[in-house]
């Protein structure tokens, strides 16, 4: 029987990873550090140890081989070099801010690195480790030691994700904030990707190594929304409507806790928050649709109602450790505040200039005109 092992498993993409696996006949052993235990992963094989660190990785995993490994949490450099020669395929998983911003959209696989001056404010140290393991993940298939290719996720959404977007938008709608403050109308378009959509990428990189080899795919729903569209959605589902109410930057800059979700821009580029920026970061999935044959396995609106469904039954912890929530994501007093103020302003608004409407450009005449 084939092998398999899943480095990590027990957040967002694990489940459904292991399930792409399972299809294909795989034997899987989840190797993780066993602080978080999955009721759908219960019956196979665990490995608890720690895949952070060379020595406490060739301990736990004490030479033993896999047909394939899926690496989606660890030091993922290490796990690369302690598995030369012993799995046949390795996929590294990664994320989007390591992609450099580009004009236009989406951002594509060969877009060149983000540099550290401009990287995420939550990445600052991070990111050039993070560029250093696709980088040698890349010269391992290079040297032979195994197929491999990486996978960039962006935003993973459903259930068991380690940092939900969704709970700031449902706790929103139970504590009846009606309300809702955007920057730039909510026209924002983020990459999204379905967690089954993400492990249905990964089955077809490993189904197809003669293609994926040496590659780089970046995950992402075929249909992508803007942030107004997204919490319609979440809205939509609760059977709530928000009103919603945009107010300038200028007024209360990025990242402050007077606009709900602020702390998400923790992953958007520091030189874009401290400059008042908000600039577009799409995905496309485009490459893995025309190389692999990529099809979503579930739509963004019926993932989002599982999603949605999973969170009221498991509120996450918003007690700010480990990067979760915390109760500053939540600054009703202060979005109070910043709306009432901009109510007076509205108020206070002069009336400038006058309706603008241009008639059709083209000539439409009503009778046959005579040649001339």
């Amino acid at each position: 029987m084939k092998t398999a092992l899943l480095v990590g498993g027990t957040a967002a993409t694990g489940v459904a990873i292991a399930a792409e696996l399972r299809t294909r006949g795989y034997r899987v052993t989840v190797y993780h550090r066993g602080q978080h235990e999955l009721p759908e992963l219960s019956d196979l094989e665990h490995i608890h140890g720690d895949p952070h660190h060379g020595a406490s990785i060739e301990h736990d995993l004490a030479r033993r081989d896999w047909d394939v490994t899926v690496a989606t949490y660890g030091r993922i450099r290490h796990l690369a070099q302690a598995l030369r020669g012993r799995t046949g395929h390795f996929v590294s998983i990664g994320g989007m801010p390591v992609v450099s911003a580009q004009p236009g959209v989406p951002l594509l696989e060969h877009h060149p690195y983000e540099t550290q001056e401009h990287a995420p404010a939550g990445l600052k140290g991070l990111l050039p480790r993070i560029v250093e393991t696709e980088q040698a993940v890349m010269a391992a298939h290079a040297r032979g030691d195994f197929v491999a290719t990486v996978v960039r996720y962006p935003y993973i959404y459903g259930p068991h994700a380690v940092v939900t977007q969704e709970w700031p938008v449902i706790k929103r709608i139970l504590d009846g904030r009606l309300r809702w403050i955007l920057q730039g109308d909510g026209l924002l378009l983020r990459g999204r990707c379905a967690s089954p959509n993400a492990a249905r990428l990964v089955g077809l990189v490993l189904d197809q190594p003669s293609v994926s080899g040496g590659a780089l795919f970046h995950a992402g729903d075929t249909r992508q929304f803007t942030q107004r569209e997204w919490l319609t959605l979440i809205a939509g589902i609760m059977g709530f409507r928000f009103e919603f109410v945009d107010i300038p930057i200028a007024l209360s800059p990025i990242g402050r806790s007077a606009v709900p979700m602020a702390g998400d821009h923790t992953w958007s580029r520091s030189v874009d928050v401290e400059s008042g920026v908000l600039r577009h970061a799409l995905v496309s999935n485009e490459l893995s649709r025309h190389a692999l044959g990529y099809a979503d396995a579930v739509s963004p609106e019926d993932w989002l109602r599982k999603t949605v469904a999973h969170w009221l039954e498991y509120p996450p912890h918003v007690d700010g450790q480990s990067g979760r929530l915390e109760a500053r994501d939540f600054d009703y007093a202060a979005e109070d505040e910043l709306l009432a103020y901009w109510d007076r302003v509205v108020a206070a608004a002069p009336r400038c200039g006058s309706p603008l409407l241009r008639a059709h450009p083209y000539d439409h005449p009503r009778a046959i005109a005579a040649p001339s």
